[in-house]
């Protein structure tokens, strides 16, 4: 026990710059009775170790027969400087987002030259990355129902077969014209997709028009939604009405 307080005392005084003197004087020893104990000549007295301990934060039993180490007396954890940090290493897998701007890019080039690595990405822990694509939401078309989505809101969809879409399913739907967030519907060889919004009409393709299908997997939302709409989406809301209804008028 001599021995290993000894070699702790020097550590500690190493550590903290501290010279005989200057420990000794700390804890009312005399210079000597330090020396003793370093050189392991001398046992120290219980309260002598227990105000060493308690001035440096180190437990009792490891000041007295625990080799500390400079990591110790610093307050680093040693796992992490002798490994690389965990922390540093660690980097999400990314889902290539479809931002509003992307979007006529998007549908003209995904089934030429499209390159998805000059999307952004979004990251996230948890979320698997194979086959998924994000849409950022940049329309009403989805408000109205039981979960709302707005402009700037994001829905992450995985790459599905459309004979595994089940009816009442939310999707991301691209035709050669268009990329579409929507309430899927199909029967036989037609699909309907239905909006939220009741001033958004439905609308009906085939099968044969669809050129990918995602089905919505994760939604996050750009903010938390209040019960009362936003006045730049009620306004987008009220336009998107009455086109909806002079469009009925023209047919």
């Amino acid at each position: 026990m001599q021995l290993i307080f000894g070699k702790n005392i020097k550590k500690i005084r190493s550590v903290h710059s501290l010279s005989q003197q200057d420990f000794a004087d700390i804890f009312d020893l005399k210079r000597g009775t330090l020396g003793a104990y370093e050189e392991g000549r001398s046992n120290p007295k219980l309260e002598t170790v227990i105000k060493i301990a308690n001035h440096f934060s180190i437990g009792i039993e490891e000041l007295l027969i625990g080799e500390l180490t400079v990591n110790k007396l610093l307050k680093f954890n040693e796992r992490l400087t002798v490994e690389n940090d965990p922390f540093k290493t660690i980097d999400f897998e990314g889902i290539p987002c479809v931002l509003a701007a992307a979007k006529l890019d998007f549908i003209k080039r995904y089934s030429v030259d499209l390159d998805l690595s000059s999307y952004p990405l979004i990251k996230l822990p948890f979320i698997n990355v194979e086959n998924r694509i994000a849409f950022l939401v940049d329309d009403l078309a989805m408000t109205g129902g039981a979960v709302e989505l707005f402009p700037k809101d994001i829905v992450i969809g995985k790459k599905v077969d459309i004979s595994k879409i089940e009816n009442g399913s939310l999707v991301i739907l691209l035709t050669k014209d268009e990329l579409l967030l929507r309430n899927f519907q199909k029967e036989d060889e037609t699909c309907t997709l239905k909006a939220d919004h009741y001033g958004v009409a439905d609308m009906s393709l085939s099968t044969k028009d669809i050129v990918k299908v995602w089905e919505a997997e994760h939604l996050f939302h750009y903010t938390i939604h209040s019960k009362e709409i936003p006045l730049e989406n009620r306004l987008t809301s009220i336009e998107q009405t009455i086109a909806s209804l002079k469009n009925k008028k023209t047919t």
